[in-house]
């Protein structure tokens, strides 16, 4: 793929992103309006207002920020030779990805939670007495928000590490497949013939 060609797949990928972002944001944002203002009047009647619309947008928020990594990823990163710019443009999107995946969405998960789904003071589940010696034994929503975020963490963390490994060996064997090219004392290549 040609240089020019890349750049405009990149450019492309920024902007279906950026434009899928904008869409699940405006789907977010009016989905978690209230219903009413100030004055008792309604506000946007016809757009639903529950939590699995706002939850929805944004999921799409995210997928097209993923569309946008993805976009400058190519267009700009991928498979170059690295230099200053692109080493920092490269560390501006990891710390994003970090960002968005250790801080903003764990939050949202919990956002969620505590909010709409009110999982802070009910009951989910009681043991039955007979499996924990004749004593009461409950779990509430609280404790199952705080593991499936624990969980969350601990899986993203994994497939951190995990990713980072799998393609510090993939540019190790493709690094092991280019040729070496002996330098002269100049620092040019040597050619067949000369020593």
């Amino acid at each position: 793929m040609t240089e020019n060609r890349r750049t405009l797949v990149g450019i492309g990928g920024l902007a279906v992103g950026l434009f899928t972002v904008a869409i699940g944001i405006a789907i977010a944002h009016f989905t978690n309006l209230p219903e009413t203002d100030s004055l008792d009047n309604l506000i946007y009647p016809d757009i639903p207002r529950e939590w699995i619309f706002t939850t929805l947008g944004q999921l799409i928020a995210v997928g097209g920020s993923q569309m946008m990594v993805g976009g400058a990823v190519f267009g700009w990163l991928w498979d170059r030779p690295l230099t200053w710019v692109r080493a920092s443009v490269g560390a501006f999107v990891a710390w994003f990805e970090l960002v968005l995946f250790f801080g903003i969405i764990p939050s949202e998960m919990l956002n969620l939670a505590q909010g709409p789904l009110e999982w802070t003071s009910r009951t989910a589940f009681t043991i039955p007495k007979w499996l924990v010696l004749n004593n009461d034994v409950s779990v509430s929503w609280f404790t199952i928000k705080d593991a499936l975020v624990a969980g969350y963490y601990t899986n993203a963390f994994v497939v951190l590490i995990v990713g980072v490994y799998m393609a510090q060996e993939w540019i190790k064997k493709r690094d092991d497949a280019t040729p070496v090219v002996e330098l002269s004392t100049w620092g040019r290549p040597l050619s067949k013939g000369s020593a």
